[in-house]
């Protein structure tokens, strides 16, 4: 299916870099005035103001109704609901917890996409994942490293986003046409997020004093906008070129980034086992080939 098989390692992994940082920078926003709703809000607002004009020089429609039903999904359990999950989430957890957590996003994945039938079994990526999931074991079982009386509790509402974020995969692997372009898909994602989201602002009151725009925490927001709209475009294509299993990998990715963003930025410390996961994770990739196209093309001749 690839000209360039290293194509899709490439796509998670410089999406994966990027989505790290955001965790470090979900702390940094949360450290200021504006509560989680309208952090939530001004990013959607931001992303959405950042695809509307990557469409616009690409030509490319930002919104059609026909593909409304696409939009609205997307926007809940890819941005609403995980969002603000995690603003809520950040003030009780480290970066590197925050982001160890996306590790399962492939564990997820797979559940769902052999629940389905939409995936066979396979022994690698089935060891691949297992591996992944060993790694996230090793970094919290032996370390721990949270950081409050509730994070237990903060810890298992940010598993609710990995199980998102497995539907999303799925969703758009097996739902939303090829022919549908990534750019186009996220914009309109994120205008009906910003649609739902503006209007419980103002009935609710949320607001910030305009000094509060030129502080570290509106900077932070800004650039979580401008990462995840970088990153979501780039995992989204490896999807499409790998299938959503392979791409899910992107989640260990992410956790190694997070975690090491978490120590340059916040000098978070972490023991020797959090190395030795490391490894493991990447093991675990390796072992995780992309889907090719004779592979997908059977399984659409078999019903799956």
């Amino acid at each position: 299916m690839f000209r360039n098989k290293g194509l899709p390692y490439f796509l998670i992994t410089a999406a994966g870099l990027v989505w790290g940082a955001t965790f470090s920078l979900t702390i940094v926003a949360t450290r200021g005035e504006a509560g989680p709703m309208l952090l939530v809000t001004i990013q959607s607002i931001v992303s959405c103001a950042l695809f509307s004009i990557l469409c616009m020089v690409s030509r490319i429609r930002p919104f059609r109704r026909k593909y409304l039903r696409h939009y609205l999904v997307l926007a809940a359990v890819g941005i609403v609901v995980p969002n603000s999950i995690y603003f809520n989430a950040a003030p009780h957890l480290s970066a590197g917890i925050l982001s160890i957590t996306v590790s399962t996003v492939p564990m997820f994945t797979y559940i769902l996409m052999w629940v389905m039938k939409y995936e066979a079994a396979k022994g690698s990526r089935m060891v691949g994942i297992s591996l992944g999931m060993f790694a996230i074991l090793l970094l919290i079982v032996p370390d721990q490293g949270l950081e409050s009386t509730d994070a237990s509790l903060w810890t298992i509402a940010v598993l609710v986003c990995a199980v998102l974020y497995s539907i999303e995969n799925v969703y758009i692997g097996e739902w939303v046409d090829d022919h549908i372009d990534v750019r186009e898909l996220l914009c309109g994602a994120n205008i009906v997020a910003s649609v739902f989201l503006i209007p419980m602002i103002l009935v609710n009151g949320h607001g910030v004093a305009m000094s509060w725009w030129q502080s570290e925490s509106a900077m932070a927001v800004m650039a979580i906008a401008l990462f995840s709209a970088t990153a979501y475009t780039l995992f989204f294509y490896s999807i499409k070129l790998a299938g959503p299993v392979f791409a899910s990998q992107c989640a260990y990715i992410v956790t190694v980034s997070g975690v090491l963003w978490g120590i340059v930025l916040f000098s978070e410390s972490h023991s020797f086992w959090v190395w030795v996961s490391v490894a493991v994770m990447l093991l675990g990739l390796s072992l995780v080939s992309p889907i090719t196209t004779q592979e997908k093309t059977s399984r659409n001749d078999s019903g799956q």
